[in-house]
């Protein structure tokens, strides 16, 4: 295996609104809108999962009903990524991410001004809808248009916007909802939304297809879905994220019942922990691929640290002190996971590329795997309720993930490394 995943590459030209404007400094402002997109995508399940009494109320519904509004943003992710990720290969990334929070501000002005459920409702579907063009085209863009070190690095910061930008819409809606109406949260973040539009206007554009490809969407998708480097790193991807929502879906409830807190307060450390830690295994994993280290070695290293961390999260006898560590550790470990997938992905994209795969329907691909594990996990996690086989699902899901990018590692050209 190649001992590292940040090669030097040429000098990028894109055009754009700005021309001129060129350099790493382009590649960071990219990087730093992109990122805000995807915290923005995020932040709206966050911001609404703590306002389902609230809403309900306002709305006429139960809680069990808006329950049911917040499942439906993870809906057209989990039908569509892949076909999503090929739309972004004929559209290019750049217009993808005009489009996507144009669409999530229309969505917030749905939620501000529905007076019935149903008016939610399709605000939430219109949400996951666009939420389907920042899975993908977010790594498009990143992909394309991010060289050398600063690839891994903001591929691997990436891969954890979705938890990052749930926690802050779950800490912006508690804070918020003490002084003023739930619909202000949305008025507020329908605001940031529209002045992502404004910036991503300022986005470079470029193909999201590498190499030569052939421009007809069946070869795309079928280059795609018969490429067996690309489906073992999606499955690799999908397991550390199929743990990591089970674990948020239960740590709350556990922490308030095995260590005798309030749920509130237990909600607010599993908010804060996860914002703190998996920015730092983000971070430190695109510092040390960056930095030549071997990505299969480190996602081994980063796989025993999780299923240790998910045993002292779980296990009754640890102290509430030992338990948050845990927690800290595990959402640590999944930064980090997820992270090396994500630096990886260019890297088989460009493999791929002069079979006819582009960079957007790699990531939709990987993105479906991810998706379709997200949907599974609640009826796991729920179904088992045990700490016992939640840690046993850690530790096999984790260790069938190393196998996956092993597996992946040497079927690849010259192995995984990007």
């Amino acid at each position: 295996m190649s001992h590292t995943v940040a090669r030097p590459s040429p000098e990028r030209s894109f055009e754009g609104l700005l021309p001129g404007w060129q350099g790493t400094s382009r590649q960071v402002f990219t990087l730093v809108l992109v990122y805000a997109i995807g915290l923005g995508s995020m932040a709206m399940v966050g911001m609404l999962s703590p306002l389902t009494t609230i809403v309900g109320r306002d709305l006429a519904s139960g809680p069990a009903a808006i329950g049911w509004t917040i499942s439906l943003f993870s809906l057209p992710a989990a039908i569509t990524s892949t076909l999503g990720g090929g739309l972004v290969d004929r559209l290019g990334p750049r217009r993808v991410l005009i489009l996507a929070p144009f669409l999530l501000a229309l969505a917030d002005l749905g939620m501000v001004q529905a007076r019935a459920l149903w008016l939610f409702d399709l605000s939430m579907v219109l949400a996951g809808i666009a939420y389907v063009g920042v899975l993908n085209g977010g790594a498009a863009m990143l992909m394309t248009t991010l060289g050398g070190s600063l690839r891994a690095r903001g591929m691997s910061l990436w891969a954890t916007y979705a938890p990052a930008g749930f926690s802050a819409g779950l800490l912006l809606a508690a804070l918020v909802v003490q002084w003023t109406s739930w619909r202000v949260a949305f008025a507020a973040h329908g605001a940031v939304m529209l002045a992502c539009v404004a910036g991503a206007a300022l986005l470079p554009r470029t193909t999201s297809t590498p190499g030569t490809a052939p421009r007809s969407p069946l070869m795309q998708l079928r280059a795609g879905v018969t490429n067996p480097v690309l489906l073992l790193l999606a499955l690799a991807a999908a397991l550390p994220n199929m743990v990591s929502y089970g674990t948020s879906l239960v740590a709350a409830g556990w922490l308030a019942r095995a260590h005798d807190v309030s749920l509130a307060a237990s909600a607010g450390i599993v908010a804060g922990a996860k914002i703190l830690a998996v920015l730092a295994g983000s971070t430190v994993t695109g510092a040390l691929l960056a930095r030549a280290v071997r990505p299969l070695r480190l996602f081994a290293a980063m796989a025993l640290v999780g299923v240790l961390a998910q045993a002292l999260l779980f296990v009754p006898a640890s102290p509430l002190v030992a338990a948050v560590a845990g927690l800290m550790g595990w959402v640590f470990a999944f930064g980090a996971l997820s992270g090396i997938c994500m630096a990886l992905l260019p890297r088989v994209a460009e493999q791929a590329g002069t079979a006819g795969m582009g960079a957007g329907l790699g990531a939709g691909i990987v993105n479906q795997f991810v998706s379709l594990a997200s949907f599974l996990t609640p009826a796991i996690y729920f179904g088992l309720g045990s700490w016992h086989a939640w840690v046993a699902v850690a530790a096999a899901a984790l260790l069938l993930g190393l196998a996956a990018l092993r597996t992946a590692s040497g079927l690849s050209e010259g192995g995984l490394s990007a």
